[in-house]
């Protein structure tokens, strides 16, 4: 994902979440939670927390308890 200074990091959370989404469908938490450990691990504390922000927009975005309208 290209970065965008003007963008807040939140949203582009939820755009990587979207696009993560619209290519893995139901593996998309999978593969945040995979993107989150490999930062975690190799100590990237500003990349663990991107993923970190992307898997809880993914997991936003892909609960089917969610009110009907809701937008992340």
């Amino acid at each position: 994902m290209k970065h965008d200074d003007t963008t807040s990091p939140e949203a582009q959370a939820v755009a990587a979440a979207r696009t993560l989404i619209a290519q893995y469908g139901e593996d998309a938490q999978v593969i945040a939670m995979m993107r989150v450990s490999e930062f975690g691990f190799s100590g990237d504390l500003v990349g663990y927390a991107h993923w970190e922000m992307v898997l809880a927009a993914v997991e936003v975005l892909t609960d089917s308890d969610a009110p009907l309208g809701y937008d992340a």
